[in-house]
């Protein structure tokens, strides 16, 4: 009998372990190649797999085969490490003596009408430049109101989710919208004096890469973004919904282009798409499982960050990213 249940362990150990290994085989995969589209997808999904692996290496431990054991937890470090490179303290911030400069990106979704609890949480935040993508006339009309405070604004309105507006406190320098590849979603360039100091800002929305041609489009549009970054002089910010995470290849292309670095560095990963209740064919908390953070602020890297937080659920699929900075 107990050479049976040795056995029984000894089998669902290894399968334990070969999901472990298969985790991080998808994991690391994924990370590296980003082609085809659905490999780029599962590569947005590392949290999960870490959890997983977790899940996988608590079994794995009752099973009392120590080799495997080893083996699986080397794998899940493995797995960990990337992620907890997001939570290490970035190299500004015991530089950064206080915040000057405060940054909204928010998704607010067409379909979402939740007016006043966007236009509340704005004014809460009381920001310097404030970004609203998939805007139509509708919400466009509803931020107008916040003139009081964010008098100076630039963008347009689209009723298929691809309009894209941004709100300043100081007037806005050479405000355009520009098409950055063909096909693309329109952006946002411009620039505004803060302390004396010029900052330059790119407010974009690549098309989300549900099937190829969007999924080819929104590459196009970071690659031509990247060349354009680099033509910009420093300080400078590139901010928005950009349809794919830190893991992804062409993410990590656009950071090699640009040379800018992420706010969430020391701050964590943050996820914020989807929210609670955002698909109403899924379960209310379904959305959390499979949670990750698309929504971005990258900058030059001697901008001091001192803050970057994710605010609450306001009626859109995507939670609004708050980034303080030093200036």
């Amino acid at each position: 009998m107990a050479q049976k249940l040795t056995c029984v362990r000894r089998l669902f150990g290894s399968l334990l372990l070969i999901g472990i290994l298969g985790l991080t085989a998808i994991a690391l995969l994924t990370r590296r190649y980003g082609w085809p589209i659905y490999l780029e997808v599962l590569s947005h999904f590392q949290v999960q797999y870490f959890v997983l692996s977790i899940l996988c290496l608590m079994l794995l431990a009752l099973c009392r085969q120590r080799r495997l054991f080893w083996m699986g937890l080397l794998c899940t470090a493995i797995l960990g490490a990337s992620l907890a490179a997001w939570y290490l303290p970035p190299k500004f911030l015991l530089a950064a003596n206080g915040s000057n400069f405060r940054l909204l990106i928010a998704n607010l979704n067409t379909q979402n009408k939740q007016y006043e609890a966007v236009l509340q949480f704005t004014r809460q935040m009381n920001p310097d430049l404030a970004l609203f993508m998939e805007v139509d006339e509708a919400w466009v009309q509803q931020l107008n109101t916040l003139s009081d405070t964010l008098p100076y604004s630039s963008g347009e309105a689209n009723p298929y989710n691809s309009g894209i507006i941004v709100y300043s406190r100081s007037a806005l320098a050479n405000p355009q919208i520009v098409a950055f590849g063909e096909g693309s979603t329109p952006s946002i360039t411009g620039s505004v004096t803060v302390h004396n100091q010029t900052l330059e800002f790119v407010g974009t929305h690549p098309w989300p890469p549900v099937r190829s041609e969007p999924f080819h489009s929104r590459n196009r549009q970071l690659d031509q973004l990247g060349q354009y970054v680099k033509t910009v002089a420093a300080p400078k910010i590139l901010m928005g919904d950009l349809n794919l995470s830190m893991w992804s290849p062409y993410y990590k292309r656009l950071i090699r282009n640009t040379e800018l670095k992420n706010a969430r560095q020391g701050f964590g990963i943050l996820p914020s798409w989807p929210t609670p209740g955002s698909y109403h064919f899924l379960p209310y908390w379904a959305p959390l499982l499979f949670a990750i953070p698309i929504d971005h602020c990258l900058l030059s890297p001697d901008i001091p960050v001192v803050d970057v937080h994710t605010g609450p659920n306001l009626g859109s699929d995507h939670r609004p990213v708050v980034v303080d900075l030093q200036l």
